[in-house]
């Protein structure tokens, strides 16, 4: 007989006190390490399509690194959490600088937004809910819209509703203001980056292997794995309605890095490091009462086949 949960309080204390103390461990140099790892790959990626360029190759290079920035922009997510860093300071700092005005966004702003949606999951304080309630977040929709919607994130158009949902403009409380600092300091950074590249005539680099990259794959990248998070889940309570999906090696690199697909466990545990998550996953479906009640998808395909209506009712917008 099925035990069905209305809310993720019900099922926090099914992992052990001390197995919870050792996962919520937050480790400094591995969450720096994190980010020098995805900045090494970017800077190596562009340097070897700039040297051997080759458009098949550049078009990889484009899909791997838009990867590595939306890795970044989970890290970000991390520390909103303080998941970087013990240290606050840091924390804030390196997310700021090296994740989130490197994809044109506030860590500040982003995390009003983003505490305010694990508060409120899924009802109308939810600000991710309030910006997904227009007719491209409706699910299950047609191929045809879901195909329209795929293109506009690849052609570019898509960072306006990620620079949208991002914002905290959808909080009903007014958010503090930011320090006089805050927006000099944001704004001498890109004088500073894009001056530099211009001054040294490569300019055209930040276009290839910054710009476009971040215009289209994150935006593509980013989108799908918004769908998995919370869409196409019925009969379930709202506060549960949120999906984790397994993943394979080529998923993990080009589409949901950081274990952000472990999504359930994400809003049972928001406190718990990414790289822990994994780990949480298995000491929690060791319980049958988590099994009947957390969305668990193989693969994405599977996400999609809840989500998209592939041939019945294939008249739907």
């Amino acid at each position: 007989m099925s035990t069905l949960v209305n809310h993720p309080n019900e099922l926090r204390g099914l992992v052990p006190r001390d197995t919870l103390k050792s996962l919520h461990e937050v480790n400094t140099l591995r969450g720096i390490l994190s980010i020098v790892i995805e900045w090494t790959l970017i800077i190596t990626a562009a340097y070897f399509c700039e040297k051997y360029f080759y458009w098949p190759v550049y078009i990889f290079a484009v899909i791997f690194i838009g990867a590595r920035l939306l890795a970044l922009g989970l890290i970000m997510h991390e520390s909103v959490h303080y998941l970087i860093s013990k240290n606050k300071t840091l924390n804030d700092f390196v997310a700021e600088l090296f994740c989130a005005w490197p994809l044109f966004i506030s860590m500040r702003s982003y995390r009003v937004k983003h505490l305010a949606h694990h508060k409120w999951l899924n009802t109308e304080k939810d600000p991710d809910y309030v910006a997904k309630t227009d007719e491209n977040w409706r699910f299950p929709m047609s191929v045809k819209k879901f195909i329209k919607i795929i293109f506009t994130q690849i052609s570019g158009l898509g960072v306006f509703e990620t620079f949208k949902v991002m914002s905290s403009k959808q909080m009903k409380v007014k958010k503090e203001n930011p320090p006089l600092w805050y927006p000099i300091f944001r704004i001498l950074f890109y004088v500073i980056v894009i001056s530099s590249f211009v001054y040294f005539d490569k300019g055209m680099l930040l276009v290839k292997y910054w710009i476009i990259p971040f215009a289209t794959w994150t935006q593509v990248a980013n989108r799908l794995r918004r769908i998995a998070e919370h869409s196409g889940i019925e009969g379930k309570h709202l506060s549960m309605q949120t999906r984790t999906t397994k993943h394979g090696f080529l998923s993990h690199l080009l589409l949901v890095p950081k274990n952000i697909s472990y999504h359930c466990e994400h809003h049972l545990y928001p406190g718990i490091p990414c790289y822990h998550l994994p780990k949480v996953h298995n000491e929690l479906l060791r319980h049958e009462t988590v099994k009947e009640n957390f969305h668990v998808s193989d693969t994405y395909t599977d996400v999609f086949k809840d989500c998209i209506i592939t041939t019945k009712n294939s008249e739907i917008v």
